[in-house]
């Protein structure tokens, strides 16, 4: 489950819970689907930011386009990484926050609280050693 927090620079704010298929987006109206936080400012795209669960972990895209517009996922130690347009990012722990600007001016904030999750390295690896334990016991089951 993810929980996503937002804060606009009006000071509104919100949170919502994602479970499963969930996603949670920010936009101008006028999307196929429903924007979850909606902004009325021309310059934002109608699909401008969308967060959903996957595999890893949760995965932020930017819809959002032009120049003008800077959207980076900000981490504990004041870093910040951007996201280009029309890509997507991996939130890792210790990088969970995404900011989005227009001319320099701010104008969302948000934050995706999630469990740590294990690398897909380290879930392959925990697979693996099932299929080994599962082999095992099939193995002993035969002998008795």
């Amino acid at each position: 489950m993810l929980t996503v927090r937002y804060e606009l620079p009006s000071g509104e704010s919100g949170e919502t819970e994602l479970k499963d298929d969930e996603k949670w987006s920010f936009g101008r109206s006028g999307s196929d689907e429903p924007t979850d936080v909606v902004s009325d400012d021309p310059r934002i795209s109608r699909n401008a930011l969308t967060i959903r669960d996957s595999g890893p972990g949760p995965v932020v895209f930017r819809g959002q386009r032009g120049d003008a517009v800077s959207v980076v996922v900000a981490s504990d130690d004041g870093s910040a990484e951007p996201i280009a347009e029309g890509t997507a990012m991996l939130l890792r722990e210790g990088a969970q926050r995404i900011e989005m600007s227009v001319d320099g001016e701010p104008v969302i904030a948000i934050d995706v609280e999630f469990d740590p999750r294990l690398s897909v390295k380290q879930r392959q690896g925990l697979a693996d050693a099932a299929n080994v334990i599962g082999e095992a016991d099939d193995a002993s089951a035969a002998l008795d």
